[in-house]
């Protein structure tokens, strides 16, 4: 399975609208079926067109405690769900995620907790054979590089996420979180975002060219 993961779950659907009100997410999933190594993060009830069902990742809405977590039907191998119990604990709270989330390869933690040691502790949980497939979507802006660089993550697997960040502050960020040890990215706004006024050719080479940039970046 991949680690480079093309993300259109957003909630806001004005983001994939082109200026002619043509929505971009089908050109979008084309592409990550057309280019060899790439997923893609989907919701539930979009779909994953031809991309394969290994490929394809249910991006599930974030939540605040376990019991916010709707399971969707299953369709994708893999599935992502962000978090930020306050009163459960990181740990405790990612395993009750995965006994609610069984059958999946992968399961794709995005934890927004801050709390020193959250980290750590989410690692040591992925290196139990029992929770194999997990799988941790950091951050990696500047709170989200230094929390990494000092945890303890043992070579737990880990993928960058975009956060909202641009392209260029992103691209910029790729050598040293490779460095860091990520084994890929979960990008969405960062590499489609500020694309849509562009007419459909330019945007999908700009798109396919961000791409490209970041499997060598990890090649």
């Amino acid at each position: 399975m991949t680690n480079f993961w093309l993300a259109i779950d957003h909630a806001d659907d004005a983001l994939f609208r082109a200026p002619d009100s043509a929505d971009i997410r089908p050109e979008l999933l084309d592409l990550v079926a057309d280019t060899p190594g790439w997923g893609i993060v989907v919701r539930p009830a979009q779909g994953h067109g031809d991309v394969r069902r290994e490929l394809a990742c249910a991006g599930l809405p974030d939540i605040a405690a376990v019991e916010d977590l709707v399971v969707p039907e299953r369709s994708t191998d893999a599935v992502k769900v962000g978090f930020d119990d306050h009163q459960g604990g990181c740990a405790s709270t990612a395993l009750a995620i995965l006994d609610r989330l069984p059958g999946y390869e992968r399961v794709f933690l995005e934890p927004y907790c801050t709390t020193p040691g959250c980290l750590d502790d989410l690692a040591a949980l992925g290196a139990r054979s029992r929770c194999g497939g997990i799988v941790l979507k950091l951050k990696v802006n500047d709170e989200g590089l230094a929390a990494i660089e000092r945890a303890d993550l043992g070579g737990a697997p880990w993928v960058a996420r975009s956060d909202g960040m641009s392209w260029d502050d992103f691209g910029a960020r790729l050598p040293r979180v490779r460095s860091l040890g990520a084994r890929g990215v979960m990008v969405g706004r960062a590499v489609w975002g500020d694309t849509g006024e562009a007419g459909q050719d330019v945007r999908l080479k700009t798109i396919r060219e961000r791409m490209h940039t970041i499997e060598r970046v990890f090649g």
